[in-house]
């Protein structure tokens, strides 16, 4: 059942968030949006069609990637700083679309609503990824898309064991951003057909937030164990 907007911003007031952080995010990516972080967005970003939802939008970098011609776009962002951003850019850059401030896991939108859900570097920050990709196949529409782009833990032992070491400085150093997380087994295990499309270990991020990973998942056929 789908919580109220009033009830999902005030549970996004309780996501970890400042407007130092905002205000640097941008910044921070900067060498990596210019070096292939921006080319995987525009690839993945314009994939949607139809009624969309950007599940984490943040401080609006993948709005010049949107494809024109769109039914609806709804634009998803908790901390209430970058939502501010996002709003700014949004409105300096013409494009139609509502912003709304929910957490991943309270998401205020009927079932069934959205034909393609897309996020870039969100489900390594949200509190609960499981519940987080329940909310997600619930907004879904049946035969919809959910494209994504991901950093994940490493299959490199080494290195996997460091982002095991370096999870909790890390999500105080990154507002709450988890550097081991496996997310593509996490969706599969609930319900979505997943496809890695994409994966690259060069980007010029820190060790800890890499390999990066981008695909397009379906809702796996019902009775199917995921």
């Amino acid at each position: 059942m789908a919580v109220t907007r009033e009830q999902a911003e005030e549970a996004a007031d309780k996501v970890p968030g400042s407007s130092l952080s905002a205000r640097l995010y941008d910044p921070f990516l900067w060498f990596a949006e210019k070096t292939g972080f921006s080319r995987w967005r525009k690839r993945i970003v314009g994939q949607v069609s139809g009624s969309v939802l950007e599940l984490g939008a943040g401080t609006g970098l993948n709005l010049d990637h949107y494809p024109e011609g769109l039914e609806r776009l709804v634009l998803v962002e908790p901390d209430v700083h970058k939502a501010r951003i996002l709003a700014g850019k949004a409105d300096a850059k013409g494009i139609d679309a509502e912003i709304v401030r929910a957490p991943g896991e309270m998401l205020p939108f009927e079932d069934d609503s959205f034909d393609t859900v897309v996020e870039t570097l969100v489900l390594c920050t949200v509190a609960d990824p499981e519940a987080t990709a329940a909310e997600i196949r619930r907004v879904l529409k049946p035969g919809g898309q959910f494209l994504f782009m991901e950093h994940v833990r490493s299959e490199k032992p080494r290195l996997g064991r460091l982002q095991d070491r370096l999870e909790r400085p890390w999500m105080k150093l990154a507002d709450g951003c988890h550097c081991n997380r496996r997310t593509v087994p996490m969706l599969e295990a609930n319900g979505f057909d997943v496809d890695v499309t994409a994966a690259q270990d060069k980007f010029p991020m820190p060790p800890v937030a890499r390999p990066i990973v981008s695909g397009i998942a379906h809702l796996a056929p019902a009775g199917s164990s995921g």
